[in-house]
């Protein structure tokens, strides 16, 4: 399995890929920019080289860059929904400037209009990015679910699938804290089977492209959205030695954005531990429960 975490690009856009290195990255999810800013990046072609070719020394792959926090598509604020769409497509283009696969986002929140409409508002944002771009794609993200947040069941990144007629060049991005947050018990080999099946049956297996690996602080169901260090929150290393033995997604890219032993972000310690559990895990896949 290919492990990476989420690096930052402060200084200069290419020494992420030395950060991703430090730490021992086979993958990374960078910010294109600043998370928490409207203004879009714009970096120089010798910028854009350098991590190209950085990247390519490196063998690090999958690149994917994380949408900016502010960003809402499924908002009924006409302007945030404006600013939000200029955003996501300043992301997309970018990570199909340093060669990456796609761009991950959240669906955002509904606020107060019907989930339907909301979900609908997703896809056309979808679609009209997608239009505007040319190659990377886009990875819906689920949520923790926690106010009216779009993205906390399967068939909510279900319907946002639908509403681009399938379109390959959308797909998913799960991410374990959220799952767990939501309702999927993934301490055990049979409920990560049993959230396995159920992901392919909403959303089909083959639109699953990148985990984010994240123990998680909140209970599960209690969609509490707080990410903690692999083996310390509520998952757990038992959790985690279930999730990476399942050869479905042994087959995926695993990305960290884990607070870091340090408190300084997602770091060597917590991709040492996966590998330590992805190892024991093996291949030794053996649901227990009425699932096998």
């Amino acid at each position: 399995m290919r492990l990476g975490a989420h690096v930052s690009i402060s200084g200069s856009l290419d020494l992420a890929i030395d950060r991703a290195v430090a730490i021992g990255c086979d993958c990374l999810q960078i910010f294109y920019g600043s998370p928490r800013q409207w203004r879009q990046s714009v970096f120089p072609d010798d910028a854009i080289e350098r991590f190209i070719h950085k990247r390519r020394a490196a063998g690090l792959d999958p690149l994917v860059a994380h949408a900016a926090y502010l960003v809402n598509p499924g908002t009924p604020d006409r302007d945030l929904r404006r600013r939000s769409i200029a955003s996501l497509l300043a992301t997309l283009r970018g990570v199909e400037r340093l060669e990456g696969l796609g761009m991950v986002t959240h669906l955002g929140s509904r606020m107060q209009s019907p989930k339907g409409i909301a979900l609908r508002r997703v896809a056309a944002a979808a679609r009209h990015i997608l239009g505007a771009s040319e190659r990377a794609m886009v990875l819906l993200e689920n949520s923790a679910g926690s106010g009216g947040t779009l993205g906390a069941t399967l068939d909510d990144l279900a319907a946002a699938l639908d509403g681009v007629h399938g379109d390959p060049r959308v797909g998913v991005c799960l991410d374990t804290a959220h799952l767990f947050a939501s309702g999927w018990d993934l301490r055990t080999p049979d409920g990560v089977e049993e959230m396995v099946r159920a992901a392919d049956r909403a959303v089909g297996w083959d639109r699953v492209r990148v985990l984010h690996l994240n123990d998680s602080m909140g209970a599960l169901g209690s969609r509490r959205d707080r990410h903690a260090n692999i083996g310390e929150g509520l998952i757990g290393s038992s959790g985690f030695r279930a999730i990476l033995a399942h050869p479905r997604l042994r087959a995926l890219p695993g990305i960290i954005e884990t607070p870091g032993f340090d408190n300084a972000g997602p770091d060597a310690k917590n991709l040492a531990r996966l590998r330590r559990l992805a190892g024991k895990g093996g291949q030794r896949w053996k649901p227990t429960g009425s699932l096998r």
